[in-house]
């Protein structure tokens, strides 16, 4: 199954539901629509020839998900894509909010030997430039435990490891705001009213929306151990 010859929508497809399912767990239709900016009856369509090819498994009203099968073709899509944004934006100086469409056309090269060539050139980056992971040439996902600002108590900090790439505005607002990947932040306020946070990012105070705050995700600092009353210094 895995070197069935799909065609580029059927690849766009996979890749999008394998994005949905590790962003929200889950995949449906009108997220799928939102993804891929086509029309929900056209969703419904085609996950019913994924069904049918035994890359999605797929029930009307019940939701759907990959297959092994499909699973295994979207994360090496997956990494063709993410790997191309490496290269896009170290190499030849793209911004990342540029990137996106750009690597969803370089994506449908297949040629495991230029991916891999890729993969070396770079130096077998882990995360692409939104700190999304690359999986390896075996599929293998790199794991970390992040944690979305908006979830953040007033006084914890962390540095930035991924911002979401659901929106180019999303990440150009991320820019203004001093928040890139490995930016150190600190939470200061959480304001109920809204869901804004206001905090520090490397020295610059700001108020982020609740939106931001969902979308940029952090690595806990680790609290310094305390010392034992009685204890060695």
């Amino acid at each position: 199954m895995l070197n069935m010859n799909v065609n580029p929508t059927t690849e766009d497809y996979l890749r999008s539901l394998y994005k949905l399912e590790s962003r929200d767990l889950k995949a449906t239709n009108a997220a799928l629509a939102k993804e891929l900016n086509v029309t929900s009856a056209a969703v419904t369509d085609m996950l019913r020839k994924l069904d049918e090819l035994g890359l999605v498994s797929y029930q009307k009203y019940k939701g759907v998900t990959l297959t092994k099968s499909g699973l295994a073709i979207a994360t090496r899509i997956t990494r063709r894509h993410r790997l191309w944004e490496v290269f896009l934006i170290q190499h030849l100086r793209f911004a990342w909010d540029e990137v996106h469409d750009l690597a969803n056309q370089l994506e449908h090269i297949r040629s495991d030997e230029l991916t891999d060539r890729l993969d070396e050139f770079l130096g077998y980056p882990q995360h692409d430039p939104h700190g999304d992971p690359i999986p390896t040439r075996d599929g293998v996902i790199p794991v970390r435990i992040l944690t979305p600002i908006g979830q953040l108590q007033p006084g914890e900090e962390g540095a930035v490891q991924r911002v979401s790439d659901e929106f180019p505005e999303l990440l150009r607002y991320a820019v203004m705001v001093g928040l890139s990947l490995g930016s150190h932040i600190k939470v200061m306020e959480r304001i109920q009213f809204d869901g804004s946070v206001r905090l520090v990012a490397d020295g610059r105070e700001s108020v982020i929306s609740a939106k931001l705050a969902e979308s940029v995700f952090v690595q806990l600092a680790t609290a310094p151990a305390k010392k034992k009353a009685g204890g060695k210094k």
